[in-house]
């Protein structure tokens, strides 16, 4: 059974449109339009209100009735069967992976999620100061670079590369980890000299 349509542009004519929105608010512009079906044969168009990206996706589960919507950055689980979200997370979400084994694999400026249907499952520590590209996936193995701004080198390496074991949830490198640990505490003090630089 076909769950959803995505549509170019809200209906002109029918029934209102729902706000869907990750605090329940209502939400007047034109955001990210999809169709739903319901069991009974009735539909409805939802109006997902956008994070802060360029990304819009959806991944429709049609044998267990779910629904992930990605409007903006922002993921929203949904069932047709309901206008309000099961879950929201994310606002900045820029990449996506699609996996059988993990589910969905997505970045945002500074961190790795993994969702599916069900919602989110697990989101990384923070590795990167600001911006996350180049994903791929090999395996049980998730590489990707991680921007640097904190370079203070001629080298002029922007861009740290990082993995991922996305069994054990192991993290190697990243632009963030060389200065921080997973909890955020400093890996190296600065001589009490050196504070004001």
């Amino acid at each position: 059974m076909k769950l959803c349509e995505e549509l170019k542009h809200l209906p002109t004519y029918g029934p209102m449109y729902v706000s869907v929105t990750e605090d329940r608010s209502d939400y007047f512009s034109e955001g990210y339009a999809i169709r739903f079906f319901k069991s009974d044969g009735s539909d409805w168009v939802g109006n997902f209100k956008p994070g802060w990206t360029d990304l819009y996706k959806v991944y429709p589960y049609e044998n267990l009735g779910r629904v992930v919507v990605i409007a903006g950055g922002l993921v929203y689980i949904i069932s047709p069967e309901s206008t309000q979200p099961i879950e929201t997370f994310g606002i900045t979400m820029r990449e996506i992976i699609e996996s059988k084994k993990y589910g969905l694999i997505g970045s945002d400026d500074t961190s790795i999620f993994i969702f599916d249907y069900n919602g989110l499952r697990w989101h990384s520590p923070r590795i990167s100061w600001d911006g996350i590209r180049n994903l791929h996936l090999s395996g049980a193995h998730l590489s990707g670079q991680s921007y640097n701004p904190m370079n203070d080198t001629n080298s002029f390496d922007e861009w740290i590369d990082f993995s991922i074991n996305l069994d054990s949830h192991n993290i190697s490198d990243g632009s963030y980890r060389l200065d921080f640990t997973d909890d955020g505490s400093p890996r190296y003090k600065k001589p009490w000299w050196r504070f004001w630089e």
